[in-house]
């Protein structure tokens, strides 16, 4: 590659590295997917061990969670053992996809959460006073209120994921 080439692909991995970390990414897999992704052919994890100077242990780990992500894939080279790999190309495919997946799994912790309360509430209503019986009404309506807003946001989600998709 002409050395001004490597030197813009350098710096533009550098700073996807840096921006994903940012953003709570790991900084090695933004830079991993960022050289798969401004590659044109498939690459080695020995490449990426080169070109990134960091251990093979951690660029298999974050291709690893890359694969896992949709961001990258194997792929088969003729003649050769290693293994390669390639970018998915539809960054917003991807987003789209790691949003959904975030949001659905904090708001299924959330989901548990709510039912974990509503259950602790009925195991003690046999033995609640006057006072503690209006606030497990209370607690009972006002988680009523978080279920409803669980729905409407899972609603959303699966709207907005249909759109996108």
């Amino acid at each position: 590659m002409n050395s001004t080439l490597e030197k813009s692909v350098d710096g533009f991995i550098e700073s996807i590295g840096q921006l994903g970390s940012n953003l709570g990414l790991n900084k090695v897999a933004a830079q991993l997917y960022d050289l798969l992704f401004m590659s044109n052919e498939p690459v080695s994890l020995d490449d990426m061990v080169k070109r990134l100077k960091v251990s093979k242990g951690n660029v298999s780990v974050n291709v690893r969670e890359l694969e896992k992500w949709g961001a990258a894939r194997k792929v088969w080279v003729k003649g050769d053992r290693r293994d390669f790999y390639k970018a998915e190309l539809d960054i917003f495919k991807i987003i789209t996809e790691r949003l959904k997946t975030g949001l659905t799994r904090r708001m299924d912790e959330a989901l548990e959460a709510i039912k974990w309360a509503e259950e602790t509430i009925r195991e003690g209503e046999g033995k609640y006073n006057g006072k503690e019986k209006k606030m497990a009404k209370l607690y009972r309506e006002r988680l009523e209120k978080v279920k409803e807003m669980y729905w409407r946001l899972n609603g959303l989600v699966e709207t907005a994921s249909k759109i996108m998709t």
